[in-house]
């Protein structure tokens, strides 16, 4: 491996194992992810998660607006955060019950806009972030042990 790229990825147990590289990669992508949010021009990324067709016809309202959109990247720049520090420090207990609720939360939400409110519909725009949020939820479940002494 480049030794630039080596000093700068998280430490794993001495076991191996590829938790801190997954949730290093996905905080960045997230930061991306939220960045684009903040653009009040172009919402595209964000319409594809809440574009459940059914739902346009019965709101006069645009389900992603501006600030709705923003809200959303400031939570998913927060959670962002969390998990690049969960990252590095997957060792120590609470920060690691922290990177995993965060995944519990984004998966409770998505599914709950699915199931409940209707607002997202299963596409591509909405398929990342919940494959994302349920592989690392139990992930993270199944592999605590062996992060956390």
């Amino acid at each position: 491996m480049i030794p630039l790229f080596q000093s700068i990825l998280p430490n794993t147990t001495p076991q191996g194992g590829n938790l801190p590289y997954w949730l290093l990669f996905i905080s960045v992508v997230s930061i991306f992810n939220s960045l684009q949010t903040y653009q009040s021009k172009d919402l595209q990324l964000t319409k594809r998660v809440y574009e459940n067709e059914a739902n346009k016809a019965n709101h006069k309202v645009p389900q992603v607006t501006g600030l709705s959109a923003r809200t959303f990247g400031t939570w998913t720049l927060i959670t962002s955060i969390v998990r690049f520090y969960g990252a590095y420090y997957l060792q120590n207990k609470q920060i690691y019950e922290l990177v995993q609720f965060s995944f519990l939360v984004a998966g409770l939400h998505f599914i709950s806009e699915w199931l409940v409110y209707k607002t997202c519909k299963l596409g591509k725009g909405f398929a990342g972030p919940l494959v994302v949020s349920s592989i690392s939820t139990i992930w993270m479940y199944t592999q605590k042990d062996f992060y956390v002494n």
